[in-house]
Parts: structure tokens; C-alpha cells; sequence
């Protein structure tokens, strides 16, 4: 049998941990390793990280999509829209919206309905706790 040369595997292989399999849609030249040697899987599409969403309110969604690109005048296209939070605050309820469009993503949060750009804040605790003290 071959040793192999990295001694992490040398490790692995003295504890008898056998390598993951790859799966062939992954394997090949396509796979991007960062400045450890480790796999970076590419990203997904936007258009596809719907798929992947716990149960949500397909009407609440649709609202905070509408209200996005109304506050964008219509020159930026939602492409993804995900609830990931919601507080409970001196009894109102919050929620925080993660919304990518074709040019920024942004911070929506509710109760009132506002829109924050995560490149000017990036942090959802900053940001809910900024909205709260301005509402």
C-alpha cells in the first residue's frame, strides 16, 4: 500500500478513518481549494436557495419582495428572499428579512417595514436594534 503524503492522512489512515468519497459530479478539475488545500464548493445559484428554505409564508415573502422593489423604484430585481429571525420585543414582534437583488442585499425588517443595505450594516443585531430605537 502507497503512504500517503500529507500527515494528516497519515494520521487518519493509522486510526483506520477512510477518506470521503466523492461524489462524481464534484471530483475533477472544477473544485476550488483555498489557501489550506481545502475544497470550496461553488456557490448556488440565487435563483435555486429557494429550494433550500424551511417552511415560510409564501405571501409574506411575496410582500417583503414587493416592498423592496417598490423602495428600489424599480431599478433593482429581488432574486431571493429568506425570513432569519423574528423578535419579540416590549411585546411587538419583529421580523428580519435577508433579500438579495441584482445590485445589494438588504436587511427588511418589520413593525414598522423597513429596508437597511447590509453593506452599510452589516450585522442583523445592529441593525434590529438600530430599527427598534428608531421606531
Amino acid at each position: 500500500m502507497a503512504e500517503p503524503k500529507d500527515p494528516a492522512r497519515q494520521r487518519r489512515a493509522d486510526q483506520g478513518v477512510k477518506a470521503p468519497m466523492r461524489s462524481p459530479a464534484r471530483s475533477g478539475a472544477a473544485d476550488r481549494k483555498d489557501d489550506r488545500g481545502c475544497e470550496v464548493p461553488p456557490p448556488l445559484p440565487k435563483d435555486d436557495l429557494h429550494k433550500l428554505l424551511f417552511a415560510h409564508s409564501p405571501e409574506a415573502a411575496r410582500e417583503i419582495q414587493d416592498y423592496v422593489e417598490w423602495q428600489c423604484r424599480g431599478e433593482e430585481k429581488v432574486l431571493h428572499v429568506e425570513k432569519v429571525a423574528s423578535e419579540r420585543v416590549l411585546g411587538r414582534e419583529h421580523a428580519v428579512w435577508d433579500v438579495h437583488t441584482d445590485k445589494e442585499r438588504w436587511w427588511v425588517v418589520t413593525n414598522p417595514t423597513n429596508l437597511y443595505s447590509q453593506t452599510l450594516m452589516p450585522s442583523l443585531d445592529y441593525t434590529l436594534s438600530f430599527h427598534i430605537g428608531s421606531s
